[in-house]
């Protein structure tokens, strides 16, 4: 598994040390002692938790062909789940993670992998979207997490141009939302995407907000 794992991260381009390995290993044991029982992942064994690994990392990459992936660059990941490809960027990056999931059991498991790999993540209990952001999240919250982040992303959750839509709202002028693409399409909302990466069955688009007057 890490043989597989340091060649495909060496494909997409994305920087992989041993202790980074070490955290994707540990996140994998989470999966595979917790994903059925919770309904997280239908993988049983290592190979199967193979793609999902690899979308996650294709995802870092598509977001390092715009910007830099530091300890400044404040992550967001909607409707998190079993935390595909949160928790990868959470492994393999600095980024500080907000990682927002309804669900319990969901997010009681997201705060226990994150844990157990960083201490600069958080899990917020709540569903993101226009109606019920504002519902769900505090006074404060609103304030501090609305367009003050770098990336964000959200993996089947919103339909790709609703996510556009929505994801700005989020994102600082000049941040990046990355989408999952059907692969007949090359725009969305008649943007062009900034950056994009494919890797086996997954198609990712980087799409910059701009500067908003």
């Amino acid at each position: 598994m890490r043989d597989a794992l340091t060649s495909i991260a060496q494909t997409l381009g994305v920087p992989l040390d041993e202790r980074a390995l070490d955290r994707l290993m540990a996140l994998c044991s989470l999966w595979l002692r917790y994903g059925r029982a919770m309904n997280l992942v239908g993988a049983r064994d290592e190979a199967s938790l193979l793609p999902h690994l690899g979308d996650g990392l294709a995802t870092v990459a598509c977001a390092q062909r715009c910007l830099p992936l530091t300890e400044q660059t404040r992550w967001l990941d909607v409707g998190s789940g079993g935390g595909f490809p949160a928790l990868i960027v959470a492994a393999v990056t600095p980024c500080a993670l907000t990682l927002v999931e309804p669900r319990q059991k969901r997010a009681s498991f997201l705060e226990l992998a994150l844990g157990s790999i960083v201490d600069n993540g958080r899990v917020i209990r709540a569903r993101a979207d226009d109606v019920t952001w504002d519902e769900n999240a505090s006074e404060h919250e609103r304030g501090r997490y609305k367009a003050s982040f770098s990336v964000a992303t959200s993996r089947a959750v919103f339909a790709p141009d609703a996510w556009l839509e929505f994801g700005e709202k989020l994102v600082m002028d000049g941040g990046v939302l990355l989408a999952h693409l059907r692969a007949d399409v090359d725009a969305l909302a008649g943007r062009a995407r900034d950056a994009e990466i494919v890797w086996e069955g997954s198609r990712i688009g980087a799409f910059r907000v701009p500067l908003r007057r």
